[in-house]
């Protein structure tokens, strides 16, 4: 075949290709109401165990519009908040497994709060099937701007030169910020002083005022006084540098060997949902987690996408339980404290 026919015909080949590629991520999220014709039947039903507002509430809401552009059935969203978020969790493991009610959470009563509490009405290892991870976040281990603290290395010597000397700040005792601060404190052999607050705002503002030495929380809640000069970040908690504070080095580079921690954002089903509709739940929430549009929500919330199929993010779950199990075991935290 003489080099001139070759290449055209190459040509063709790619743009026919091309074509076909084009028209495969159209239909994986127009095409979806043909799933439509046996699921979704009904109006869909997003609970979130968080007031509204918050991160949790504006992911859940902006994939509430485009589960409903995908599939023409009304999505709405549920807050059921309180209890720690137990409330929302609960709401859905009693909810039918029909695929129509979905639960969109962060860890804390998933993974979390089921080893400090026994009195919580479901067993979430149990009663929930885990449909797909949308997004994660690093915490961010920050002091006053004023604190002599420059490094991780620094703070923690002091804590060890000093024990009870460093306090650091939670919105409550037993929530992940709290947890993974005495994750640090088991790691590094040292004794520090918690101090919790009523809610992430007041647990921050205690930094900022000076009334305890550090805090860890999400880097995005914390980049206006870091910007503002209030607040130094030290090091975030996550496998790679934040891309909203690129400059904060990570634990691992700061010199704490396998520190790596993040808080997720998920979505769950009832336990009980067949294989088949486990299918379609699927489908339907991984083409909007993938949908540029909500992409772009993640990523103006500082958060890091990370989409995960059902197999991939069950056993995500699982490791993630079985580490805060431990944290809470060895350090003996107690919600009577």
């Amino acid at each position: 075949m003489p080099a001139a026919t070759g290449g055209k015909v190459r040509q063709i080949f790619t743009a026919a290709l091309r074509g076909i590629l084009v028209m495969a991520a159209i239909t994986a999220f127009t095409d979806l109401r043909a799933v439509a014709q046996s699921f979704p039947s009904q109006p869909i039903k997003l609970v979130v165990p968080a007031a509204p507002g918050g991160s949790t509430d504006i992911l859940a809401r902006s994939m509430a519009q485009l589960i409903q552009q995908q599939t023409g059935v009304s999505v709405v969203v549920d807050n059921r908040a309180g209890a720690g978020g137990t409330i929302g969790v609960g709401a859905v493991v009693h909810a039918p497994p029909d695929g129509h009610t979905l639960l969109v959470t962060v860890p804390d009563g998933i993974t979390v709060l089921p080893h400090l509490r026994k009195d919580i009405p479901y067993r979430a290892a149990q009663d929930l099937m885990p449909i797909g991870l949308m997004a994660e976040t690093s915490w961010l281990f920050a002091v006053n701007a004023g604190s002599p603290f420059k490094t991780m290395k620094d703070l923690i010597a002091a804590a060890a030169a000093k024990p009870g000397s460093i306090r650091y700040s939670s919105p409550g005792i037993g929530t992940s910020a709290h947890l993974v601060t005495e994750r640090l404190r088991l790691q590094s052999n040292t004794d520090m002083l918690h101090v919790p607050y009523k809610g992430a705002g007041p647990a921050t503002m205690a930094v900022v005022m000076g009334e305890v030495d550090m805090i860890a929380t999400s880097p995005i809640s914390l980049k206006a006084f870091l910007d503002g000069g209030k607040i130094r970040g030290l090091a975030i908690t996550g496998g790679r540098r934040s891309a909203v504070l690129p400059d904060i080095p990570t634990m691992e580079e700061s010199g704490f060997a396998g520190f790596v921690a993040s808080a997720w954002f998920g979505v769950f089903a009832p336990a009980g949902l067949s294989a088949d509709r486990a299918e379609q739940v699927d489908r339907i929430v991984s083409a909007a987690v993938r949908h540029p549009d909500f992409q772009k929500q993640i990523l103006a919330m500082g958060l890091d996408p990370r989409l995960m199929n059902r197999t991939e993010f069950a056993a995500y779950v699982a490791a993630d339980s079985t580490r805060w199990r431990e944290v809470v075991e060895k350090s003996k935290v107690s919600l009577s404290d």
